[in-house]
C-alpha cells in the first residue's frame, strides 16, 4: 500500500493559487469598477449607434428609391424616342434630379442620378456640364460595369460634341478594355469614328472590322460595311 504523501507545514501555510488569483481579480474589479462599467457602457453605446445608423440608412435608402422612381418616370416621358421633350422639360427634370442628389447624396439612388443628369445635359448640347457630371458619376457612382460603360459612352459623346476626339477616343477605349458586354460593339464603332476624325484610317478600318464581327446585323452595320469598303481601297 502506498503511503499517503505528507504535506509540509510550509506548504500548508502557503496561499492557495486559485484563491489568490480570484482575490486579485476581485480587487482589480473593485478598484477599477468605474472604468469597467464605463467601458461596458461605451461598448453598448457604440453598438446601439451602429444599429440606429443602419436603421436610419435603410430608411434614407427607401426614401431615396421612391424619389428616384418618381424622377425616372418623368425622365422617361421626356426622353422617349417617340416623344422628344423640349429644352424646358429637360431642365425641369434636371431640377428633380438635383433634388434627389441633394437630399440623398450617400444613397445608391442619389449616386445613380448623376448618370441621368449627364444624359440630359448631353441632350441639351451642354457638353462641358455633361463631361463634369459623367466624371462625378465615375468617381462617386455605382461600380457596376454596365452603368460605368454607359457613363463612359456618354462622356465620349460629350467630348465628340466638343470636337475633342482624342479624349472621346480615350473614353471609348476604356469601355473596350472593360469588355463591357452590350456596349462593346458600339464602343468599337465610336472609336472608328474618332480615328477617322483624327485621320488615322488604318486604326479606323480595324475598329470597324471588329465592330462588324461583334455587332448584330442592323442598319448601322450596312453603313459600316460601306465605310470598310471605302477605307480598304
Amino acid at each position: 500500500m502506498v503511503a499517503a504523501k505528507k504535506i509540509s507545514k510550509k506548504k500548508l501555510k502557503e496561499p492557495d493559487e486559485f484563491i489568490t488569483l480570484t482575490e486579485q481579480a476581485f480587487i482589480f474589479v473593485r478598484d477599477h469598477l468605474k472604468k469597467v462599467v464605463a467601458g461596458a457602457i461605451g461598448v453598448v453605446i457604440v453598438v446601439l449607434a451602429i444599429v440606429l445608423f443602419q436603421i436610419w440608412e435603410g430608411k434614407k435608402e427607401g426614401e431615396a428609391q421612391a424619389a428616384f422612381a418618381s424622377m425616372l418616370e418623368t425622365y422617361q416621358k421626356v426622353s422617349s424616342p417617340y416623344n422628344e421633350g423640349s429644352p424646358q422639360q429637360y431642365k425641369d427634370v434636371l431640377g428633380k434630379i438635383d433634388q434627389v442628389i441633394e437630399r440623398f447624396p450617400r444613397t445608391s439612388a442619389g449616386k445613380l442620378s448623376y448618370l441621368y443628369k449627364g444624359n440630359l445635359h448631353l441632350r441639351l448640347g451642354e457638353f462641358d456640364e455633361a463631361v463634369k457630371v459623367y466624371n462625378l458619376f465615375l468617381d462617386k457612382g455605382d461600380k457596376e460595369n454596365l452603368f460605368r460603360a454607359f457613363a463612359m459612352e456618354g462622356l465620349g459623346y460629350a467630348y465628340e460634341g466638343k470636337k475633342d476626339y482624342p479624349k472621346a477616343l480615350e473614353s471609348y477605349q476604356r469601355i473596350i478594355e472593360m469588355g463591357a458586354g452590350s456596349r462593346l460593339a458600339d464602343a468599337y464603332l465610336a472609336a472608328g469614328r474618332c480615328y477617322e476624325k483624327l485621320g488615322k484610317e488604318k486604326e479606323a478600318l480595324e475598329s470597324y472590322k471588329i465592330y462588324l464581327k461583334t455587332a448584330e446585323k442592323s442598319q448601322a452595320s450596312h453603313m459600316v460595311m460601306r465605310k470598310v469598303s471605302a477605307l480598304s481601297e
